[in-house]
């Protein structure tokens, strides 16, 4: 089943990163510089291990996000993609 999950990188903006974020998963958005939701039937581990090849120094934080308990305010865009998650 797949999981939805936070990726949050700080290294600076890096376009090599965001690839390879977009490598991970095939559904994915880009909310800040250095925040990403992807939905994904890997583990933390797993999407990290992905990751952190040639990012080794790069703090890399990935947390399972909840498809039913969110709340906030963001831009339409990342209401819109989780809300076609539910």
């Amino acid at each position: 089943m797949k999981k939805i999950y936070l990726i949050q990188y700080k290294k600076g903006t890096d376009l090599a990163f965001e690839n390879r974020i977009k490598s991970v998963s095939g559904n994915w958005i880009k909310y800040f510089d250095d925040n990403f939701i992807i939905e994904s039937e890997l583990k933390p581990s797993e999407i990290y291990d992905k990751l952190k090849i040639g990012f080794e120094e790069a703090s890399i934080l990935i947390i399972e996000v909840s498809r039913t308990n969110y709340y906030g305010r963001m831009n339409t865009s990342l209401w819109d993609w989780l809300k076609q998650k539910k």
